[in-house]
């Protein structure tokens, strides 16, 4: 079997674990390759069955945005506590290759979202597991923007910034100012404004195929996933909507149900 041991190059405890693994993985007859997630580039990783992402949820939304047009499931490796996408300990890691090897395993897919900037005839194109937003720059204030929904004009929102946001990102950003939590199987993709000042402050939650657009109507930014940032100029559009990239999520008897981390981590209910 193929595995592709995926690490961020700047995170040195996660550079020795993957060493150490891919030892005990070559000795155990598999093919690894190793991939530094420094870009969202990862060729290297191309055949692989399965690539382990040693780190924490920031390093599987860099790898997601990475192995999912590979069409290869990914397998979270938390070195810390356990996150919502990193589902399994490093100690659990030699188990879980021989699980996926035997297939006992399940994969199960999350949404993507496909966001396009056109600016003077060039595209910017951004894949975003958790959310895309549309913010204030370094100005504390707010600003303006224009949401049309499937073409048609839906609300122009004065606020701090507007999320758009996958069920996976419902836990994230969205959370933190007030939007639902959705079940990370669904295919919903919400809209929850940032602070809005005399304006709707409700989240709102549309059908996976329906296409959302957001004009900026002041300079401000983008952020995809929280880690790649780009200026926006008043009059900019980014369009978004459901990709037809997935990104493949490796289970296996190992891994923390979803239910059980909301419990302990947002829910924060005792007994668990």
């Amino acid at each position: 079997m193929k595995v592709a041991l995926c690490v961020r190059p700047d995170r040195p405890d996660a550079v020795r674990a993957a060493r150490d693994a891919a030892e005990r993985m070559r000795k155990a007859g598999h093919e690894v390759v190793d991939v530094h997630l420094d870009t969202t580039k990862a060729e290297g990783a191309k055949g692989a069955t399965i690539a382990c992402i040693l780190g924490g949820d920031g390093t599987m939304l860099r790898a997601a945005r990475a192995m999912s047009p590979l069409g290869i499931p990914m397998l979270g490796v938390n070195l810390g506590r356990l996150g919502f996408l990193t589902t399994i300990t490093i100690n659990d890691l030699d188990s879980a290759i021989a699980d996926v090897a035997a297939g006992r395993h399940t994969v199960e897919e999350r949404t993507l979202l496909d966001a396009r900037l056109v600016r003077e005839g060039r595209e910017m194109r951004f894949l975003a597991l958790n959310d895309v937003v549309v913010a204030r720059g370094t100005a504390v204030r707010s600003i303006h923007v224009a949401v049309r929904v499937d073409g048609e004009p839906l609300i122009v929102y004065w606020a701090d910034g507007v999320i758009v946001a996958t069920a996976t990102g419902s836990t994230a950003y969205g959370f933190s100012v007030g939007g639902p939590l959705i079940l990370p199987s669904s295919q919903a993709i919400m809209l929850v404004p940032i602070a809005p000042h005399l304006s709707f402050g409700n989240a709102v939650a549309f059908d996976p195929d329906q296409r959302i657009e957001l004009e900026v109507q002041d300079p401000a930014r983008i952020s995809i996933d929280g880690q790649e940032e780009h200026d926006l100029a008043a009059g900019d559009r980014i369009a978004v909507r459901r990709s037809e990239t997935v990104a493949r999520f490796v289970r296996t008897s190992h891994a923390r149900p979803f239910l059980s981390l909301l419990r302990e981590k947002i829910l924060k209910e005792p007994g668990t």
